[in-house]
């Protein structure tokens, strides 16, 4: 009979069935132990808390209802990026670091390094988020206060960077705005001059109503370009130039831009031919011109004069604003039962381990015996093996002796 068809599923089932009782009474025994050591390892707890999407800060009601150009982009509204960014915070260093220092985990965990700490931190916290944006986290530690206490200081440190995160932002558009304020200031000031001067030299001059139009279109426009271009410079402080916003924005300036240079210099269409109710200033009569021009700066610089004095104080508004930016759901509570160790699981893997040790010595052990009758020359082979070993391991017991 050959080697190869010697053995077959049958007899490695004889072989188990015939020393059955020997193994049933190692897996029995050693489920028992493994069940009975369960209890000297040491107990954690679980909690868990959530926290709803990040909701949209709307800004003041009043400012709304007075501004027709708001702070678009600068204050930006929660969406499902926001939730990410969320995650990546409460994966950040800064945040397990206070966390770390708040509870003295390094002392408490008995650990030497601040590494080895924040290794131990992030191995017992769990964080994710669901489709609808939600983050859910839990937190494991050696007593239910703890874990529950641990659960609740990440999310109020999000919280705190968040508003700072935001506080700074707001900072920092409030500075630009109000330079800008102050530079429309001095250029409103000028051109309020400039344009008395004139008429005081000229006497009064009553302009056409296609023209006034013209200038009330032109101040409309030209305050909106000059907000937008605010809007862009604080943006590009902090996003990317290839950010979807920064194009859509600069699109909005350009064709503001055109629009504006049409009142200006009007089209390629004759004046008679028209649908435009009002004059392009190039048309208007040469005095009635730089009176149009005069009065047009001072409409545009009064428009956006307004316009920067609301966004300065919204700005003001928003870096005073000292309300939570997180929404919670479910604050983490001290956990009744326990987490780990599951008694019964481990019990349960110490009686499968030890019965596929036992089988396989088994089959093994029944190998050997019928090694040296079927094929000597592998069994030959172990032999040399086992010499080797003798080998390798008695130099090293003759230096100890």
């Amino acid at each position: 009979m050959q080697w190869e068809n010697r053995f077959n599923i049958l007899d490695y089932l004889i072989i188990v069935f015939r020393r059955k009782w020997l193994i049933l009474r190692w897996v029995l025994g050693m489920t028992v132990l493994f069940y009975a050591l369960s209890y000297g390892l040491p107990k954690y707890y679980k909690a868990k808390t959530s926290v709803l999407p990040p909701a949209e800060r709307s800004s003041s009601r009043y400012l709304q209802a007075f501004s027709q150009i708001q702070l678009a982009g600068i204050f930006p509204s929660a969406n499902t990026q926001q939730t990410k960014i969320f995650l990546q915070m409460l994966r950040s260093r800064t945040l397990k670091e206070r966390l770390i220092r708040q509870f003295d985990l390094q002392k408490r965990w008995h650990q030497k390094s601040l590494e080895k700490t924040l290794r131990q931190l992030a191995a017992q916290t769990d964080m994710m988020d669901t489709r609808d944006g939600m983050i859910i986290l839990q937190v494991k530690a050696r007593s239910p206060k703890m874990a529950a206490d641990l659960a609740n200081y990440y999310i109020q440190e999000l919280d705190r960077l968040n508003r700072q995160k935001m506080v700074s932002r707001a900072r920092s558009a409030r500075i630009y705005i109000a330079h800008q304020l102050d530079s429309t200031r001095i250029s409103l000031r000028k051109a309020s001059e400039a344009l008395a001067s004139f008429q005081e030299s000229h006497k009064t001059i009553n302009l056409p109503e296609q023209i006034k139009q013209a200038i009330k279109q032109a101040g409309e426009l030209k305050a909106k370009i000059i907000i937008k271009r605010v809007q862009l410079q604080v943006l590009r402080k902090s996003m990317k130039q290839d950010n979807p916003g920064l194009q859509l924005l600069r699109s909005e300036i350009t064709a503001l831009n055109q629009q504006y240079e049409k009142i200006q210099f009007g089209g390629d269409q004759p004046l008679i031919s028209r649908k435009e109710f009002f004059v392009a200033f190039s048309e208007a009569p040469e005095i009635g011109l730089q009176l149009a021009e005069l009065t047009r700066n001072v409409r545009v610089l009064e428009t956006v004069f307004q316009l920067l004095n609301q966004q300065y104080y919204q700005a003001k508004i928003e870096e005073a604003r000292d309300t939570p930016t997180v929404q919670i759901l479910d604050r983490a509570e001290p956990p009744e039962h326990k987490y780990w160790p599951s008694r019964l699981l481990i019990a349960l893997t110490g009686g499968f381990i030890t019965f596929f040790v036992l089988v396989f010595g088994l089959w093994f052990q029944q190998y050997f015996k019928d090694l040296q009758t079927i094929n000597p020359e592998e069994f030959q082979r172990w032999e040399n093996l086992k010499k080797a070993l003798r080998l390798t391991r008695s130099p090293g017991r003759k230096k100890q002796s």
